[in-house]
């Protein structure tokens, strides 16, 4: 009998590896024309079949549960990180700072506000309860018949949970929580009443530890919850059997808790103690995603707890403080200001942060990792709204719905697009990717042609303009001088008003970089300054001179050179869903084809 060489199975599918298997036997002469489907030997062969097809898919999942990029498991992935010396953040509980007016009782000196002084919130249908984790001391002086004083509350349900060490043989005695959504940086633990230390990657490294420090470590374990582990002797004080240890947490709700700025104050005996002012809260956020802890890990490994490159403070910034939606991080010196760093940071809810959160940020978080040398600054994006004319062309003869249903569907598309494409630092508009997407919607489309403006939205506060140079970041359509000067150029503005007049006013430019002002008398524009500012059609800026307007909104549009629209440093591109126009045409309807389907919105 001639001796049979080893199968080839290059591949994983059943089919091809029974396959692989027949085509290996038939090139044996002994199997030459062997009937394989009828026989028993196909039972066989199926049996061998299916267990490399198994074996290999089990290799395969082994594999890539070794691997952070490819990783599926929670717990494979945290374990991964935690090589990286990488904690996936908790839950982290929303937080507000309030001041309030604490009324002297008699000639007390002192008044103590406890922890556990509430603040109760509702958003929405929802209620929420905000927790001192702190005393509060005031001091009264001589003569002084109330003072204000500045708390820090946060979001969560306080709870507390006991343990008796029963084992000494344990090397790091290991007690795990059992609730969810714990904020770890709101861990308190004591052993025997006496109260430890949690370290972190960020602080063990320069802590002096030894066998009496009283210190603890947080790690996540299964199903999203904590475990709290002791030292063992060596790293740490080791607990004996029969220790008590109680740990106190807050267990909070994330980002749902974020934006609530009206609050009622309960301090235990005290109704006429009283909230002076407040901010709004901030910084909740759900614990890490995997998504978000396959991106962080290999980042915060390689910055090494130090703020050097701009990626080290996007890394350390969204580590420490998860409510971030986007962040982008640029040297000064690619606009001329060397030595200072800046960040630009949308927040999950709202366009800005508040003035707390930047100050926590910028005190809490960058002030632990930042080099000396460089400044951070913490800036608020900047939104460019998008306003797309787009002109749908289709065969009503494929049509599988009806013209309304059609530009419904394509109006969610734009709010998908503002999703997954844009609102974001860096994300460019590619007018051929919405194109195509609008082409998926429906089989009926033949045609699609888009025309977009540039629109920034500008406030005026106490007559004055937020930003007298407005930067669009792109060049502007400027085929000639002097280019649809009697029509107004390519800038325009809604009517706005100004201090001492009794019409509007507004701008446009005469198509030669000079920004005019107008007035709107009896329905006709009257140029009050045609040199109110310059454009420069190659930059895309506009610097605006003092105009003396009254307080409101004012936004100027402009038409930009190319169909694409690219985003750069603080500035976020969306497209505006209210101000965006969508034209459904039958392809007959030549007349209405041609006076839509243009090149531009001039």
């Amino acid at each position: 009998m001639a001796v049979l060489n080893k199968p080839v199975v290059a591949n994983l599918d059943f089919d091809d590896i029974k396959k692989d298997i027949i085509d290996h036997f038939k090139d044996n002469s002994d199997f030459k024309d062997y009937n394989f489907k009828g026989s028993a030997l196909n039972s066989l062969i199926d049996i061998l079949a299916y267990n490399t097809h198994l074996n290999a898919l089990t290799a395969n999942f082994s594999i890539n549960e070794m691997f952070i990029n490819t990783a599926q498991k929670r717990d494979n992935l945290v374990s991964i990180a935690k090589g990286m010396n990488y904690v996936p953040t908790s839950s982290t509980c929303s937080k507000v700072d309030v001041t309030v007016n604490i009324p002297r009782l008699g000639s007390e000196r002192s008044f103590t506000i406890p922890v556990g002084t509430t603040l109760n919130a509702v958003n929405g249908n929802t209620s929420y309860t905000f927790n001192l984790t702190q005393d509060y001391i005031v001091q009264f002086l001589s003569g002084e018949v109330s003072k204000q004083l500045k708390l820090t509350f946060y979001q969560g349900k306080s709870l507390t949970e006991r343990f008796v060490q029963d084992n000494n043989n344990l090397n790091f005695p290991t007690f795990e929580l059992l609730n969810e959504n714990v904020d770890t940086q709101t861990i308190s633990l004591r052993v025997n009443n006496i109260k430890y230390t949690m370290l972190n990657p960020e602080n063990e490294s320069i802590s002096n530890i030894n066998n009496t420090s009283t210190i603890f470590f947080v790690e996540e374990t299964t199903n999203k919850k904590h475990k709290v582990k002791l030292g063992n002797g060596v790293i740490g004080k080791k607990v004996n059997v029969g220790d008590e240890v109680v740990v106190s947490y807050l267990t909070c709700a994330g980002e749902a808790s974020n934006g609530i700025n009206s609050f009622s104050l309960s301090v235990k005996g005290r109704s006429d103690i009283t909230i002076n002012s407040n901010g709004m809260s901030h910084g909740g956020s759900l614990i890490e995603s995997e998504r978000s802890i396959k991106d962080n890990a290999p980042h915060w490994f390689q910055s090494q707890y130090r703020a050097v490159t701009t990626n080290d403070y996007e890394t350390i910034v969204k580590k420490n403080y998860p409510d971030i939606q986007a962040i982008n991080a640029y040297g000064g010196e690619e606009i001329g200001k060397p030595g200072k760093v800046f960040l630009t940071i949308k927040p999950k809810v709202g366009d800005k942060l508040s003035q707390a959160a930047k100050l926590h940020i910028q005190n809490n978080i960058i002030k632990k990792f930042n080099i000396v040398n460089i400044k951070p600054e913490i800036l608020d994006p900047e939104y460019i709204e998008l306003l797309l004319n787009s002109t749908i062309i289709y065969d009503n003869s494929r049509l599988t719905s009806n013209e309304s249903t059609l530009k419904s569907k394509i109006f969610s598309l734009f709010t998908s697009f503002n999703i997954n494409r844009l609102s974001d630092f860096k994300k460019s508009f590619f007018e051929q990717n919405l194109a195509e997407e609008i082409k998926l919607l429906d089989k009926s489309i033949v045609s699609i042609n888009t025309r977009t403006s540039l629109r920034f939205d500008s406030t005026v506060i106490n007559n004055k303009l937020n930003k007298y140079q407005i930067r669009f970041n792109n060049p502007l359509y400027h085929p000639l001088l002097g280019f649809n000067s009697d029509k107004g150029g390519i800038l325009s503005t809604n009517d706005f008003s100004r201090v001492g007049k009794s019409f509007t006013s507004g701008f446009n430019d005469d198509g030669k970089g000079n920004i005019r002002l107008f007035d709107n008398l009896d329905g006709v524009k009257v140029y009050a300054n045609n040199k109110a500012g310059t454009i420069d059609y190659g930059s895309g800026i506009l610097d605006i001179k003092d105009f003396d307007p009254i307080d409101g909104n004012i936004n100027f549009t402009v038409i930009p050179d190319s169909f694409d629209v690219l985003s750069l440093n603080e500035y976020i591109l969306r497209i505006s869903l209210d101000s965006s126009i969508i034209n459904i045409v039958e392809k007959d309807n030549i007349e209405l084809i041609n006076l839509l389907n243009k090149s531009r919105s001039v």
